[in-house]
């Protein structure tokens, strides 16, 4: 039986250590791709994740969280660009990201910071919800069920959002041709 997001952040909040043991089972492998995606370091990778469970037990009482795999997602994401920053990289991040936009296939290109600027910048000029919608999609990896549930919207919106800023994101980019056979 899967508890909901907020009988979870309930128990998490009066100390329930079994239910925090269980959702960083479940979230662990995930957190540990998805921050993967950007460092490229497993051990970098595994102290962030595990920062990331140990801050939100240190917090729970403290937390408002709407939904678990958002915020846990973007807390990894949080960390590993605090990291790479850290370490003294300041556009890779933003080539990674990028690179999670295009597909799977553009996974190893080396992308200009040009070109990374005028995606951001366009990125920037979507609705709010879409670029949310879009970066669910593209950026946190999930799928369109998942970010129905996670928005509470039905899976035909998130469809026709994604829809909408790929034709929006198309136009502003229009020159760009590498971006326009990926989107």
């Amino acid at each position: 039986m899967q508890l909901s997001d907020k009988i979870i952040i309930q128990e998490l909040s009066s100390g329930n250590e079994q239910v925090y043991r269980s959702l960083f089972d479940n979230y662990y492998p995930t957190l540990m791709q998805f921050a993967y995606r950007f460092l490229y370091d497993k051990d970098a990778c595994k102290d962030i994740v595990q920062e990331v469970f140990i801050t939100l037990w240190e917090k729970r009482a403290i937390q408002e969280i709407k939904s678990l795999k958002w915020y846990l997602h973007t807390a990894v994401k949080n960390k590993c660009l605090s990291y790479l920053r850290n370490i003294g990289i300041k556009d890779k991040h933003q080539i990674y990201i990028l690179d999670s936009y295009l597909s799977e296939h553009a996974e190893k290109e080396v992308l200009e910071p040009q070109l990374v600027k005028e995606v951001n910048e366009a990125l920037n000029q979507l609705p709010k919800e879409m670029k949310r919608i879009f970066r669910l999609k593209y950026v946190h990896g999930l799928t369109m069920n998942e970010i129905a549930e996670d928005l509470d919207i039905s899976i035909s919106t998130v469809k026709t959002q994604l829809g909408r800023a790929k034709l929006k994101l198309r136009n502003l980019l229009f020159d760009r041709t590498l971006l326009v056979f990926f989107l």
